[in-house]
């Protein structure tokens, strides 16, 4: 019997990828295959976020590059740019295409005061800007000009130029006026003349502030019952008979005679208060003898007059009233220290143009005496003096920031307040 072929046991070999039941410690190519895959994915994904870093960097840096360029187009430095982007202004600068080496200077150093942005760009030469600028932009913009009108007065005006229009009449056409100050250069605070004429006297006219410090001229009036407080008659050493004051102005008139005659010049008022009556009758016997234009100038309309006041006297020199009083002895001392009894000359030679009236050498005004040696020092007439810092403002969104209000404070000309120290930065 033929024996059975035995059957060959066929063996496969299983490795750990084959064999399905086998997982820990083992990856299968088509694994490895998957990661390649990832690892591909992941690249790209690092090439995007790559090319997003670098298109929002483009973006932030083209626009500041192209401002950058711009703004050194209109004339400014790197340094100046610098703190343009600190104070957040390149916008601005750029949309109205302001520069000026006086704006650039400002703007280099910090000291720009924003909210006269475009001021800046009309002064140059030796101007410059500061806080009484600024306060008389507003007192400007009060008055009733325009930003545009401003900006022309200040491009070619001098202050001194400038505190005339606070009295003047509102001047449709700034150009003229300041033709006529062009065409009279020699101007000054001694000064001041123009050939035509700015202001209709008793045209435009306003009640009386009645405080020590009022202003009454040809456009402030006192009521016709006004009656100064406290009248006192003044004594026979520093008054004719019957001449009264405001008790103040009474008491600061008999310590100013007695310095006159502490110094040998003896002088006296001749006259002082003044009802709205009695002014009345004067001023109309000026118009009897000279006519009314000549009146208005040498005499004030009834509720006009500072005499109503009680605040005002005409003084003379006893033992020179054949001479006229600006040749007298008396008048060089009282005019050179009135003011510190709290006086002033309130129509000063060579400012007729603003006062309104003729020099009067023997007109005072009583104020006190801290702000009659504040109007002395800036040489202003009370006029301009109290439109630019006493006046009350007709509309209060024009009043300026407490900041330049409390810079600009008239006492500060006379104790102006100290600078802080500049402090070193820290390292």
């Amino acid at each position: 019997m033929a024996s059975k072929k035995k059957k060959r046991r066929k063996y496969r070999l299983v490795l750990p990828w084959n064999n399905p039941t086998v997982t820990s410690g083992t990856t299968a190519p088509k694994k490895k295959k998957k990661r390649k895959l990832k690892l591909k994915q992941l690249r790209k994904e690092v090439w995007f976020a790559l090319a997003g870093v670098l298109a929002i960097i483009a973006i932030l840096t083209i626009p500041r590059s192209v401002e950058t360029k711009k703004l050194k187009a209109l004339g400014y430095d790197k340094e100046t740019i610098a703190s343009i982007r600190e104070l957040k202004l390149a916008k601005t600068l750029l949309e109205h295409e302001w520069y000026s080496d006086y704006l650039a200077s400002c703007l280099k150093e910090k000291t720009v005061n924003t909210d006269y942005l475009e001021l800046y760009t009309v002064i140059s030469g030796e101007k410059y800007l500061d806080n009484t600028d600024f306060l008389m932009v507003n007192r400007l913009r009060d008055k009733g000009y325009e930003e545009d009108q401003i900006l022309n007065l200040y491009e070619n005006l001098r202050f001194v130029e400038l505190t005339p229009l606070l009295t003047y009449d509102y001047l449709l056409i700034e150009q003229n006026y300041i033709d006529d100050c062009l065409n009279h250069p020699e101007n000054s605070r001694s000064s001041f003349e123009l050939s035509g004429s700015y202001s209709k006297p008793y045209e435009q006219t306003y009640p009386a502030v009645t405080t020590t410090d009022m202003l009454v001229n040809k456009h402030f009036y006192l009521e016709n019952s006004y009656l100064p407080k406290g009248l006192t008659d003044l004594s026979m050493q520093c008054g004719a008979p019957g001449t009264q004051l405001a008790k103040e102005a009474a008491e600061a008139m008999e310590t100013w005679a007695a310095g006159g005659r502490a110094m040998g010049v003896p002088f006296y008022a001749v006259s002082s208060y003044r009802s709205y009556d009695a002014q009345s009758s004067l001023y109309d016997t000026y118009v009897f003898n000279h006519g009314q234009e000549q009146a208005d100038r040498e005499s004030a309309r009834p509720g006009f007059s500072e005499h109503q006041t009680g605040l005002a006297v005409d003084i003379t020199m006893t033992g020179e009233e054949d001479k006229d009083f600006n040749e007298t002895s008396a008048y060089v001392w009282v005019s050179n220290n009135c003011m510190d009894y709290g006086w002033i000359l309130r129509y000063p030679e060579g400012k007729e143009d603003i006062t309104g009236y003729e020099f009067e050498p023997w007109h005072y005004r009583y104020v006190g005496k801290e702000l009659a040696q504040a109007v002395y020092a800036t040489g202003m007439t009370y006029d301009e003096f109290w439109c630019l810092y006493l006046k009350p403002w007709s509309d209060e969104t024009n009043i300026p920031s407490e900041t330049i209000l409390s810079s600009t404070d008239w006492h500060n000309i006379l104790n102006p307040p100290e600078e802080e120290p500049e402090t070193e930065a820290a390292e």
